[in-house]
């Protein structure tokens, strides 16, 4: 029996052994191959992408993340296909299969025509109806109250770029090591991280009335430290919403594709149903109808039981009139919140520029924004919403900056890739180099003109030497302080001097900003020069007082000018709810010249100065709702809303204060607003009005309307008016100008692909000058060329071309206005040309 027994036991061993060698073959041979599938560009996954063997015939597909899994091939000689509708397929030898890493797979957009529509009803045209019929319910926004944690992570990147040039370059030589950094996952079109912020913020938004604010509990940007910089790394400017009808991205309007007015432009094509997590969901695709329109490439997916969009992708690429944009993606993530309310969880835009050209070095900018623990209409909300004291409010604490690297470390929603980290200390490391500080001053000194030594700047560069008919040659040379010497305190001023004149000018000021964004600031100045800018509404006025100014002044027109030697001391307090209070005092004396009338036909019997001397207070209020601004050390640069904006001016001046010779009231009003007509662009204009309660007041104290006498065009001035043409002490106009693009070029085919955009504007004014200020002032008594507008209306209408080699614009202007034949100006059409940046 025990013999029978071991028998029995080796012969089960054996068998054992035998079942698990076949085992571990069998598991050899039908391994399995795991990967994931993205959008080349956005790095985005594509979900339930097809992957397939194209001999063994079997397949799966990608999950909602693009990560798929799938069995070997049992061919020896096979191919994996990935399929994704609207991309190009990619076809992987069965060779590259086996090394047994992930499979990291990138699919190119290819969806850049129209989709063949065969039926009147097309099941993706049926969709789309459910979707815009469903808008009001799905659409996020129409709850009371909202908030959110907020991460935000802006990366730009550096691409397209030659690595042997740059090797090579004298110039980047010493910044070698950065190309240690370059993406190594894609070497066929390396990148380079240059630039990283993060952020973590709780938001807070209300509907009625419209608040938001944003309390920011980490931030970490490499290599920024201004403030009013910083608030736009946050989640404040979200303005993306793809349910709306237009959405406007580098100030340019696209019709969405969920439009209520999408089947106008759009093909819509229904693709795949499938199945996730229990939930059915339908795939639809979209192409534009025509090129050359501001539309999108893409697709979305869509929860058919409340007809809402789960995920959307926009491609914007080929014919799109946005300049230096090589390619642009929007893609926008819903979930459900609860039974009925639908929130974004997620949006990623990216954008290519091209400013060098598409062949170039462009640079890749990567906005992502995830949203975490959304709540909506709880009475915490109203309550935070309440501490605002504007409309919108960011919070930076201090702590934000300090501990951001701890606290993003333990909160951040995922990790960051290799090529993030690299960006994270690249820039503070290149800052600390000496020959990228060299680099970075005389960029900036080409650019903007100034050279900075320290604490002290000089510059700019473009105004050391001019040349004008009174003066002769002309050089100046100015020096200022740097945010090195004090961030809160600027002192900055010139000297000039003309070779013909031999007379020395120049200017000095002192700006000071109270510290802790109280909003109270102070100018202080002392100017004595010519008054190369004509008084006008806002000092739009290219200065001719530069080494181009001559090149730009139309033949034929006398140069005129008027000195000034002015005193002024002005405080501005600007208060948290966009409105903001200025008040002035300024002593000036002024000279005249040639052909202008002689300052001497303005003193009273008596006087002993001999020179005009006037003494003004002035007191100036603004409101600019939703306007945001931007600060850099010398200049501020508004951002305004679509609303109006409104300034009231009064001014006073008593006669006998400072010498001052001249008794009068001045009052002004203004208002002017920037909006867009949807599909048909953008207008601004600018209503004013204005009265001088005063008798025998020199014309430079008149309402000088604004006049222009070069080729270049003033958006402010009157193009055919000519300086010191006309003056009054009563007056209103209107300026109103409406760019609405390609919309009427488009409808030629052999334009589209221009980029040309086209405007109108019309610029009217009507006033009067009471007799006694046309006696004081000799005006049409004499031939000084001098006059009144009588009470008639003077208007100029224009159009013209805009974005030509995507930088200048041509103006058509025609001049009307019952004319007088003593009279000499600049005629009654004119042609005009500009030049600005845009996208």
């Amino acid at each position: 029996m025990p013999c029978a027994y071991n028998c029995i036991l080796k012969r089960l061993i054996l068998l054992f052994f035998m079942l698990a060698s076949v085992g571990a073959v069998c598991a050899q041979s039908s391994g399995t191959i795991t990967g994931r599938a993205v959008n080349k560009f956005t790095q985005e996954p594509l979900p339930f992408a097809t992957v397939y063997w194209k001999a063994a015939g079997f397949g799966s597909m990608t999950d909602s993340a693009g990560t798929f899994r799938l069995k070997k091939s049992f061919r020896t000689a096979d191919t994996l296909v990935i399929r994704y509708v609207g991309y190009t397929v990619k076809y992987i030898p069965i060779q590259a299969t086996d090394n047994g890493t992930p499979l990291f797979v990138q699919l190119e957009v290819t969806m850049n025509q129209g989709v063949e529509v065969k039926g009147k009803l097309d099941r993706g045209l049926v969709w789309w109806r459910h979707i815009v019929a469903h808008k009001p319910a799905n659409a996020p926004g129409h709850y009371d109250t909202y908030h959110s944690e907020l991460y935000n992570k802006l990366e730009i990147d550096l691409a397209n770029f030659n690595k042997r040039r740059w090797e090579r370059s004298k110039t980047l030589h010493p910044f070698a090591f950065v190309i240690q950094q370059i993406d190594s996952t894609s070497e066929q079109t390396p990148f380079l991280p240059v630039f990283l912020s993060e952020s973590i913020s709780d938001y807070y938004v209300s509907g009625a009335p419209p608040k938001v604010r944003e309390e920011i509990k980490a931030l970490r940007c490499s290599g920024i430290k201004n403030e009013s910089v910083m608030e736009y790394m946050g989640g404040i400017n979200q303005k993306v919403n793809t349910y709306d009808n237009y959405m406007y991205i580098f100030g340019k309007e696209f019709v969405s594709p969920v439009s209520n007015v999408g089947d106008k432009y759009y093909n819509y094509k229904g693709l795949d149903t499938v199945m996730l997590g229990g939930q059915q969901y339908y795939h639809l695709a979209f192409t534009p109808k025509r090129e050359g329109e501001n539309l999108f490439s893409g697709d979305c997916w869509i929860h058919p039981a409340t007809w809402a969009l789960q995920k959307i992708s926009l491609s914007v690429s080929g014919v799109v009139n946005i300049n230096f944009v090589k390619r642009l993606d929007i893609i926008q993530e819903f979930s459900l919140l609860n039974e009925k309310e639908w929130v974004v969880t997620k949006d990623k835009f990216i954008a290519e520029l091209a400013p060098l050209g598409k062949e170039k070095t462009t640079f890749i900018g990567r906005k992502t924004t995830l949203y975490q623990h959304v709540e909506v209409n709880q009475p915490y909300i109203t309550q935070k919403l309440n501490t605002n004291k504007k409309k919108e409010e960011v919070v930076i604490p201090d702590s934000a900056l300090t501990t951001a690297n701890d606290f993003l470390a333990q909160h951040r929603p995922e990790a960051l890739t290799t090529n993030e980290l690299h960006a994270i200390t690249l820039v503070d490391t290149l800052k600390s180099m000496p020959a990228f500080r060299q680099l970075s001053n005389t960029v900036t000194f080409l650019v903007d003109g100034h050279i900075k030594l320290g604490k002290v700047e000089i510059g700019p560069w473009y105004k050391w030497i001019s040349r004008n008919p009174l003066e002769g040659m002309r050089f100046r040379f100015d020096l200022g302080t740097t945010a090195a010497f004090s961030r809160n305190l600027r002192l900055y001023g010139y000297l000039a001097y003309g070779t013909k004149d031999e007379s020395l000018k120049g200017k000095m000021a002192v700006a000071y900003e109270l510290p802790g964004n109280k909003g109270w600031s102070m100018l202080s100045s002392y100017k004595d020069d010519l008054d190369n800018l004509q008084r006008g509404f806002n000092g739009e006025e290219v200065s001719l007082d530069n080494i181009f100014g001559q090149a730009v002044r139309r033949h034929g027109i006398p140069q005129k000018f008027i000195r000034e030697s002015e005193f002024k001391l002005a405080l501005t307090k600007k208060f948290p709810q966009c409105f903001s209070m200025q008040g002035a005092v300024s002593r000036s004396i002024f000279t005249t010249f040639a052909p202008l009338p002689s300052h001497k036909l303005f003193l009273r019997p008596g006087d002993d100065n001999s020179n005009v001397v006037n003494t003004e207070f002035q007191l100036k209020l603004r409101y600019a709702p939703g306007e945001r601004e931007i600060r850099t050390f010398r200049k501020t640069r508004r951002l305004r809303s679509n609303l109006p904006v409104t300034e009231l001016t009064y001014a006073l001046a008593p006669s006998g204060i400072l010498d001052s010779k001249y008794n009068y009231q001045k009052i002004s009003v203004s208002v002017s607003q920037q909006f867009r007509i949807p599909r048909w662009g953008q207008v601004n204009y600018m209503v004013y009005a204005g009265k001088i309660f005063a008798e025998k007041v020199p014309f430079m104290l008149l309402q000088i309307h604004p006049g222009n006498e070069t080729y270049y065009y003033n958006k402010e001035a009157f193009s055919l008016m000519n300086k010191y043409e006309f003056f009054s002490d009563r007056y209103a106009g209107i300026n109103i100008e409406h760019n609405f693009g390609s919309k009427l070029l488009n409808v030629l085919p052999f334009m589209r692909r221009t980029g040309l955009r086209q405007f109108w504007n019309a610029k009217t004014v009507a006033g009067d000058l009471s007799y006694a200020n046309k006696a004081f002032n000799h005006m049409e008594f004499g031939g000084y060329g001098m006059r009144s507008l009588k009470g008639n209306v003077y208007t100029e209408v224009g159009t013209g071309v805009d974005n030509i080699f995507k930088f200048f614009r041509v103006d058509a202007v025609w001049r009307f206005y019952p004319q007088s034949g003593s009279a000499s100006h600049s005629g009654n059409f004119g042609l005009f040309g500009s030049f600005r940046l845009q996208f």
